[in-house]
């Protein structure tokens, strides 16, 4: 796309914000489970506007897409709303690996991953739009179809160990902090808040995760990641006292708040 997509600042500052968050199926519409869940982008507006941040959200989520599909719709899906903030979230899809098919290597090496992060990064910040990148979550054996595809292809992903099926997926989380850190964009570390929560006494990663997917984050899991993001977007927007620190792991202090509510919705079901 031809042509800078920046707004000036007195168009910024009296407009709402706006976002556009650019994904795969845990951030698209939820058309496929049979539940309705509402998918981050859709719960962000609404959390934000707690925060005094009035934003637009639009929902550039496409099922079973890599960051090279990401590139080859970014003008269209992303860049055509002009926007002040880019949610950017792949992994799953570029690490996996289509034993199904015949495939023994993931769909993207990490190499191309962390390329075509940058690429979007880079293509975006020059347009004058913010970016948030954040980790692909983690996930753990439940499908049936799943397991039985990898028991019948050893040396793959190993289906007895409990994280057996995130070898390869943290590899690719790693490669997005690396990335986020090279560029100086904001992170939300979902893959090691999401792995944190399972740590906690009487919680389980589980909890967050479809039951009988356990890839995609359910409505609670979808809620912790609005709340993580949220949280992200309006200190990097409106920096307070309580608000200037990002722990050691890589996602705000908030966090931890935002992972004892979700604990306490699954208590309270």
């Amino acid at each position: 796309m031809s042509g800078s997509r920046k707004k000036p600042t007195a168009e910024r500052e009296a407009a709402p914000l706006v976002i556009v968050a650019f994904g795969a199926s845990s951030t698209a519409v939820d058309d496929w489970t049979g539940q309705s869940i509402a998918m981050y982008p859709e719960l962000l507006p609404g959390a934000l506007e707690a925060c005094g941040i009035t934003a637009r959200v639009h929902n550039a989520g496409l099922g079973d897409t890599t960051t090279l599909e990401a590139r080859e719709r970014l003008d269209r899906d992303v860049r055509a709303f002009a926007p002040d903030l880019v949610v950017i979230l792949f992994g799953i899809n570029d690490s996996w690996i289509d034993a199904d098919k015949g495939r023994r290597e993931p769909r993207l090496t990490r190499t191309e991953y962390r390329d075509n992060l940058r690429y979007l990064i880079r293509t975006l910040n020059a347009d004058g739009a913010q970016v948030v990148l954040m980790t692909p979550t983690p996930m753990r054996w439940s499908d049936p179809f799943r397991i039985e595809v990898f028991e019948k292809n050893p040396g793959l992903l190993d289906t007895r160990a409990e994280r057996g099926i995130d070898a390869l997926l943290d590899l690719y989380a790693q490669d997005a902090r690396d990335v986020a850190r090279e560029e100086a964009v904001s992170l939300v570390d979902l893959h090691r808040a999401f792995e944190d929560y399972d740590s906690g006494p009487g919680q389980s990663i589980r909890d967050l995760l479809l039951e009988g997917d356990g890839v995609h984050p359910n409505a609670r899991g979808q809620r912790l990641v609005c709340e993580l993001l949220a949280a992200e977007i309006a200190r990097r927007r409106r920096p307070a006292p309580e608000a200037q620190g990002v722990t050691s792991k890589g996602y705000h202090e908030s966090s931890r708040n935002a992972r004892q509510r979700a604990h306490n919705g699954a208590a309270g079901r």
